[in-house]
Order: structure tokens, then C-alpha cells, then sequence
């Protein structure tokens, strides 16, 4: 995981991690990347290697755990029910009709369902919450017509068999403690996360963390994408953020830029 993140940075993270697959396809070989990160999983989960021909929804959202260092928090599976299991095993399982799902949790389906009284029947499908705004949820899936795509609901749809939520608060900066309530005046979320200053010629974690932001807003970093190499691309990609936002454009992630990035705006 990333040291010295908030709940918000974390489930941020996630969903850009996720952003960044999105487009990737079987017809064209693009999925490999995704079935190969999960493949690296340790343990792999009932001990089964994914092929190109599986099905890879609760391969994908595994996936993006294992890149963003959260295995322990996006528990890992193949398959959807056995996934549901885990949480359920956790606690971390829910079913209410009313529940208004976070960004980074997980939402499963089951095609079978015939909309009369609640759904109940097999999970066939799983995506992952990227926002959720007046009443509509924007979710991205793996393998969503062998590719890794976007569908828009609403809430409490037809389909929806229920939500998984990953614990992120058990792993953030605080050891879980709640996040404190925004104050006015201060930029409370930069406040409470620690990132370095980077440069170009930088490498490592921090890196691929800048460069996963920047992917997730249209800003490509390359043909490598986040390498956790902070290079010609990556500093381009970061300098044409900072001018479109307003930000001193010097190509350097520094306090200012780490808060645009982490910040709630879009």
C-alpha cells in the first residue's frame, strides 16, 4: 500500500489504478496485463492460474488490488461468489436496498434477476464504484463485452445483488481512526497525506502513484504508462496538468500539484 495515505487517498487510488486499464481487450491481447497481475498474487487464490479465455471480471478488480499493494484489503478471487465469501466471512458484505455505495467498493450482479422482491439469486458479474453523484453510480468492469469498460445506474438498480466494502480505513494513515470532518479554511485531505516532492529522473512507488493520478485524468505518461519511471512522458503528461489547471507548470510534483491530484474536484 501506499505509506501515509487517508481512506479518500486510498479509494482514490484505487479507482485510478483501475481508470488507467480501462479500454484494455481481449480481441487485441491488452487484457494479458490484468490476467498477468493477477497471476503474480501470492497465494493465487485457490491456487488457480487465470487463462486468456476465463472469465476475468473478479480477476480485474483483484487486479487493481494487487497493483495498488492492497491484496489484504480488495480480498482476491477468480470468481464472483467465491469472492461474496470472503466478504461475507469479514463482515464486510451488504445487501440493503438503501445503501449508498463509496467509490471503491465493490458492486456484483446477478442477470437472473427478475426485478419482483430482492435479489437473492448467484452473482454472474462484479465492477468496482468510481462515483457516485444525484443518484446515478459510475462503475468500471472488467470484461464488460471481453473488454474493460464503463456502465452507468442507478441506485438500487435491477441487477444488483449486492455491495462488498473493502476495509481501506484498516490499512490508512490513523490505523482506521475515522477521518476528521473537513474545516473550513485549510485544505483539509492534503493536510493529512504525506507525499514526496518528484522530479524527473525519480523512480519507485511514489512515481507510479503520480503517474496512476495523472492516467486516470487523460493524461498519458507513455507507452509504458505508470512504471514507477518518471521520465520525458511523465514530466510532459504532469506539465500540460499543471497549465490546465492552473497550477505553476514546472513539470515538478510538489505540494500544490499533490493536492490537485488528491483533491475532491474532477
Amino acid at each position: 500500500m501506499r505509506p501515509g495515505m487517508t481512506e479518500n487517498g486510498l479509494r482514490r487510488l484505487v479507482c485510478d489504478t483501475a481508470r488507467a486499464w480501462l479500454g484494455r481487450r481481449e480481441s487485441d491481447g491488452g487484457h494479458r496485463e490484468i490476467l498477468e497481475t493477477y497471476n503474480r498474487i501470492s497465494p493465487l487464490p485457490r491456487g488457480y492460474r487465470m487463462g486468456e479465455r476465463d472469465p476475468w471480471c473478479a480477476a480485474f478488480v483483484s487486479a487493481v488490488g494487487e497493483k495498488c499493494g492492497l491484496g489484504g484489503v480488495i480480498l482476491p478471487e477468480c470468481g464472483c461468489e467465491a469472492m461474496i465469501s470472503l466478504y461475507r466471512a469479514r463482515g464486510r458484505w451488504t445487501e440493503e436496498d438503501d445503501y449508498r455505495p463509496r467509490p471503491g467498493d465493490l458492486i456484483f450482479y446477478d442477470w437472473q434477476d427478475t426485478g419482483a422482491g430482492d435479489c437473492t439469486g448467484g452473482a454472474d458479474h462484479v465492477g468496482l464504484v468510481l462515483a457516485v453523484s444525484e443518484g446515478t453510480m459510475e462503475i468500471i468492469e472488467g470484461n464488460l463485452s471481453d473488454s474493460v469498460g464503463l456502465r452507468r445506474l442507478p441506485l438500487n438498480a435491477r441487477f444488483i445483488r449486492g455491495f462488498a466494502l473493502p476495509d481501506y480505513a484498516s490499512v490508512a494513515e490513523g490505523e482506521g481512526a475515522p477521518e476528521p470532518e473537513p474545516a473550513a479554511g485549510p485544505e483539509p485531505l492534503w493536510a493529512q497525506i504525506r507525499l514526496p516532492w518528484l522530479a524527473y529522473g525519480h523512480t519507485g512507488g511514489a512515481v507510479e502513484a503520480l503517474q496512476l493520478l495523472l492516467i486516470g485524468r487523460g493524461f498519458r505518461c507513455g507507452p509504458c504508462g505508470a512504471d514507477g519511471d518518471f521520465g520525458t512522458n511523465t514530466r510532459s503528461a504532469l506539465f500540460r496538468y499543471q497549465q490546465q489547471r492552473g497550477l505553476e507548470a514546472d513539470g515538478v510534483a510538489g505540494p500544490e500539484t499533490w493536492r490537485s491530484l488528491l483533491g475532491s474536484e474532477e
